[in-house]
């Protein structure tokens, strides 16, 4: 009868330890999950930002390849300085969406901080680019 009920005991004792070992598993895997679907997100919400910075230095373009077309020649050449700098831009924004897409859960930390500090330096490369495009046009540049 002792060993029956040490046989019971020691059954109950396994199979609750399996139980937490599988909990513990669906755990894990569940957390594993949540950051897949986090950086999943994060690159998804910094790759539509930096799409619509995009958008807006291509609508500056065509508001200079416009301005171009009236312009005397010392200001089509400002003009042409003012594309290639938005160009080198546009290319600097292309290197950084690929790091995001190339980025794995694994490198994902590091790229994120290498992204955001690129992303604010391009910010704030627009915004300087977009006073001085004002003043060259004497605030008609908007």
């Amino acid at each position: 009868m002792k060993t029956k009920i040490a046989l019971a005991i020691g059954c109950m004792a396994f199979g609750l330890a399996a139980t937490s070992c599988s909990e513990k598993e669906k755990s894990e895997e569940k957390e594993l999950i949540e950051v897949k679907v986090n950086v999943a997100e994060e690159k998804a919400e910094m790759k539509a930002d930096l799409r619509e910075l995009e958008a807006e230095i291509d609508m500056k373009i065509a508001e200079l390849e416009a301005k171009r077309e009236k312009a005397n020649a010392e200001m089509k050449a400002e003009i042409d300085k003012m594309e290639a700098d938005l160009k080198d831009e546009k290319s600097d924004i292309e290197k950084v969406l690929a790091d995001i897409e190339n980025a794995s859960e694994n490198t994902w930390i590091d790229v994120k901080t290498s992204v955001n500090k690129t992303t604010r330096d391009l910010e704030a490369e627009w915004k300087n680019f977009k006073a001085e495009v004002d003043e060259t046009f004497d605030g008609d540049g908007k």
